[in-house]
């Protein structure tokens, strides 16, 4: 198995099997004795799993504190939707005071999320993707409850159901990360 970090690590010039000390001889002691140095090694694949795994663990830091805000705000619009539907004007006005501009702060505070791995910044993109979809579909609904526009209430559902399929797929990458680091997700 090919482990990042071997040609990034050390260019396309030889490396020695050993340090070369500054006098560019093996230390000696007064005995006369040669001092062998340690060699240098690849990364092994526990240190690897190691960064990956703090890497992971930060990121999901990060995501379990704006969690809490996003379930408030798909909270308040369940309020409004589904068997909770009232009338057109109580889930207008949940979408336009509260979860839209609720939802868009979450969006940019989610952007602001820069994970260094390359495997976590994918698997965080897709949140984001997941998120922008989200997003647009309140936009459309309120677009559709202004115009009283049938095809785009259907277009903003399908806007979330996009979402939700996005989201799902973020949510087996965790799961896959979490198995793959054996960091909990509880």
């Amino acid at each position: 198995m090919f482990l990042f970090g071997c040609s990034a690590f050390f260019g396309s010039k030889e490396v020695p099997a050993t340090p070369v000390t500054s006098s560019e001889q093996p230390i000696k002691t007064e005995e006369t004795k040669t001092i062998e140095t340690p060699k240098i090694t690849e990364p092994t694949i526990n240190n690897s799993n190691d960064n990956l795994a703090d890497a992971f663990t930060s990121y999901m830091d990060e995501i379990f504190l704006l969690a809490p805000e996003e379930d408030r705000l798909i909270s308040l619009y369940g309020s409004v939707t589904g068997a909770n539907y009232t009338d057109d004007a109580t889930m207008y006005y949940t979408l336009v005071d509260e979860v839209l501009p609720g939802y868009r702060q979450f969006v940019v505070d989610l952007e602001a999320i820069r994970p260094k791995n390359q495997e976590i910044r994918d698997l965080h993109e897709l949140y984001i993707d997941a998120a922008n979809v989200q997003y647009n579909a309140f936009v459309i609904m309120i677009d559709a409850l202004e115009e009283q526009d049938g095809n785009k209430i259907a277009e903003a559902n399908q806007g979330l159901d996009e979402a939700r399929q996005l989201i799902r797929q973020w949510l087996y990458g965790v799961e896959d990360l979490s198995a793959k680091t054996g960091v909990s997700l509880e």
